[in-house]
Formats: structure tokens, C-alpha cells, sequence
């Protein structure tokens, strides 16, 4: 319960400026808890969403107390974390889809609800009739949804910044843990290739130790890492994984090498 009083909520809503920070500051600790838990999923916080979900929540707080009807203390939380949930609802939708309706971003984060979590279980949910009944997507739209959820697949994104260089984080991986040439093709792919290669290292790496699996995630930049640590940014990188530094190089090459070996099996069965 916020450590405020009934006087103070309605100085605040005056716009005393003591009294709303008071307000500001007795709700900071919710607007953090909220913004983490929208910009989490699957066990993975994206911190920089995290961020600017809290700031849109501090926002809409200043603004909302004006708004408030109520009396009590707590009806003032009721209001105020319908209205945080409402907007950081709204905000991280906004911040994520990308060429899908607003109704099919509804869905999905439905679908998403159903598979605790997981997107790429919500993909598959999104286009099962048994689950969504009438609401059921294409097994395309379903796809797209999950991509615009995302933001977007970062085994799509491009590698480098070179507008002439179509290789993506997808082939960069491959090609640098030294898969044989016959299973590299070339750079002007198609969607559906592009795909497969996708969920082909998605399903490697679901196979592997979470840690190894992780090391490689984070090194470059797989989801649901927040970013693409490389080598350089190993502190970084051993604190997102949960291990020593030292540890991290050590088993680097090893996850390499068990990524390899999983994803031939899958590409030869």
C-alpha cells in the first residue's frame, strides 16, 4: 500500500508540487515493477523497452492525478495501476508492432498469454482454431505477429551497416563457426529460406545447455538477448548469462562447437 495519505492525494491533485512528488515519488517503486513485467518475456528483460516504458508511466502518472475521483488511499492504487497497466499496455504495442493491425497484435498477445510467455509457442497457438477458435490466424500472420511482437527477428537483422551487404546475424552465425560450404547459400535469399535458417538455430540452440546456448545468444544479439555483446562487451555479456567472465571465454568455443555438431544433425536428418 502507498505510504500517502487522503490529504496529501488531494493537495496533489491541486497541483501542489510537494504533494506531487510525494505522489511521483511513492509510486516510482510500482511504475518500475509494471515496466519490467511488460518488458519481460520468456524469462528475459529487454531494459531498454523497460526504460522508456517506465518513463511513459511516469508521464501519464503526473498526468492522471488530476484525474482521480476517488477519496481513499486505496482507491487512488486502484486508479493508478489501471491506468500504468493501460498505457505501458499500450506503449510497449506500439513500440513492437510493426505491419500488423492493431486487433492482430491483441490476438497475439492473447496467444502469448496462453503459451506463458514463450513467442514462439504463441506463433504456434495464434494459428491453432482449437485455442483461438474464429480468431485463428494464418500460420503467415501468426508469423508476422510474432516478428512485429518482437520488434524484429534479430537473426533477420542485417550485420553490418553497409547497404550493399545483405548478410545477417543468422549467417554471420553460421558462417562463422565454420559450416561446411555446400550448407552456406547465397546471400541473395529468399524469405522462405531465410526462415528456415531461422527456426534452425532457434531449434540448435533450444537443444543446447541454456548457459552455452546463452553465451551464443548474447554474443550475437539472438533473442531474446537485448543485444548483440560480442567480445568486446563481456562483462555485459557474462552478467546477462549468469556467469564469471573467465567462464564465458572459457566455454565460448565449446558452445561453438556443440552448436555446430546440433544444427549439421538437424540440417542432414
Amino acid at each position: 500500500m502507498l505510504n500517502l495519505t487522503e490529504a496529501q492525494i488531494a493537495a496533489a491533485k491541486n497541483n501542489d508540487a510537494a504533494a506531487v512528488a510525494q505522489v511521483v515519488a511513492e509510486t516510482d517503486e510500482r511504475v518500475t515493477q509494471l515496466a519490467r513485467k511488460y518488458a519481460t518475456t520468456g524469462g528475459f528483460t529487454d531494459y531498454a523497452l523497460m526504460d522508456d516504458l517506465a518513463q511513459t508511466g511516469r508521464i501519464e502518472l503526473w498526468q492522471a492525478i488530476a484525474r482521480f475521483e476517488g477519496e481513499s488511499v486505496a482507491q487512488f492504487f486502484t486508479f493508478i495501476d489501471r491506468t500504468l497497466n493501460g498505457v505501458m499496455s499500450n506503449e510497449r504495442r506500439a513500440q513492437t508492432r510493426h505491419g500488423v493491425s492493431e486487433s492482430i497484435a491483441k490476438e497475439f498477445e492473447r496467444a502469448l498469454t496462453m503459451a506463458n510467455g514463450d513467442p514462439y509457442e504463441a506463433e504456434r497457438i495464434a494459428a491453432d482454431a482449437e485455442h483461438m477458435g474464429k480468431r485463428r490466424m494464418s500460420e503467415e500472420m501468426a508469423y508476422a505477429a510474432r516478428l512485429s511482437w518482437q520488434g524484429l527477428d534479430s537473426l533477420d537483422t542485417r550485420a553490418t551497416t553497409d547497404d550493399e551487404d545483405d548478410t545477417t546475424i543468422g549467417d554471420r552465425l553460421l558462417s562463422t563457426i565454420g559450416l561446411p560450404d555446400d550448407l552456406i547459400e547465397p546471400r541473395d535469399i529468399e524469405t522462405a529460406r531465410q526462415r528456415d535458417t531461422r527456426r534452425n538455430v532457434h531449434d540448435a540452440l533450444n537443444k543446447m545447455g541454456k548457459k552455452s546456448a546463452d553465451i551464443l545468444r548474447g554474443t550475437y544479439g539472438i533473442a531474446p538477448a537485448p543485444m548483440a555483446f560480442g567480445t568486446e562487451n563481456e562483462d555485459l555479456l557474462a552478467d546477462w548469462v549468469g556467469m564469471a567472465k573467465s567462464l564465458v571465454r572459457q566455454n565460448r568455443s565449446k558452445a561453438k562447437t556443440r552448436f555446430r555438431d546440433v544444427y549439421l544433425k538437424g540440417a542432414n536428418a
